[in-house]
């Protein structure tokens, strides 16, 4: 039999030791227990002293972000320490009638996870790219994120902000920016890429290609893996990253509790 607790200072090396584990599957709750706390809740399922399972909610978003990572026999006692309303959740694809179950109302997706380890990859090259570091390129990412069809408030406020914080890498088209791509997670064994995203007039090119490339690169000369989700529809992006080297590992499910958002 199980119990759910809290993880607190008396309970998080165990919890640690867990995610450690397997870093990649769990990644997400491993970078923010311990480098966001501040944002971040976990509550764990726990047998004889071993981890079953958890859910994390991270709140330093505009919706609070759900991690749940367990068996089913787990998911229906921990998923009720989830919000109540307007929330994204990550889940794994077997959790989906418990999630359904809990909240009826809620849209889901089907996300890729593929990664590529170092070694593997593929780049494509450019003097077009460069990383973005001045203001003026934050002014030409925050018109490049304006082109973004139903954004959620203050996107562009927020990914702007990764310029100081996080590799961000853009390519130039006589002065206009026209695709970027950052890292928001880096660890040693895996960085996390994300924030794809191509002007909708300048698709076709190769310009998310070069951008991934460019993050890619800079990820796996610093760490073993690069990862990233795209949703399972996204056929022209998978070609891009599979282009690249990464390759499927697993399918994740994306639920939008209330958010009216998409992956």
């Amino acid at each position: 039999m199980f119990k759910v607790e809290k993880v607190d200072e008396s309970n998080k090396k165990c919890v640690i030791d867990f995610l450690k584990s397997d870093i990649i599957r769990h990644v997400f709750a491993f970078y923010d227990i311990q480098h966001e706390p501040e944002h971040t809740t976990l509550y764990g399922a726990f047998e004889n002293e071993d981890l079953r399972g958890y859910i994390l909610t991270y709140k330093a978003l505009e919706f609070p972000s759900v991690v749940l990572e367990c068996e089913s026999d787990v998911a229906a006692k921990l998923i009720k320490l989830a919000p109540e309303n307007r929330f994204i959740m990550h889940a794994p694809l077997n959790l989906l009638p418990v999630i359904k179950e809990r909240f009826p109302n809620s849209k889901h997706y089907v996300e890729h996870w593929m990664l590529v380890r170092k070694g593997q990859a593929n780049y494509f090259q450019s003097k077009f790219v460069h990383k973005l570091r001045s203001k003026d390129d934050a002014s030409k990412l925050a018109t490049l994120l304006s082109t973004l069809q139903n954004r959620p408030r203050g996107i562009a406020e927020r990914y702007v902000d990764w310029i100081g914080k996080m590799p961000v890498y853009g390519v130039f088209i006589n002065d206009e920016l026209v695709s970027y791509a950052g890292s928001f997670l880096q660890l040693p064994e895996i960085w996390m890429i994300g924030g794809v995203y191509t002007n909708p007039n300048r698709r076709n090119k190769d310009y998310a290609a070069i951008a991934t490339s460019a993050v890619t690169k800079d990820a796996l000369k610093k760490a073993e893996t690069a990862a990233l989700f795209v949703r399972s529809d996204n056929y022209p992006a998978i070609r891009v990253y599979d282009k690249i080297g990464y390759r499927k590992v697993g399918g994740k499910l994306w639920v939008d509790v209330g958010t009216g958002l998409r992956p």
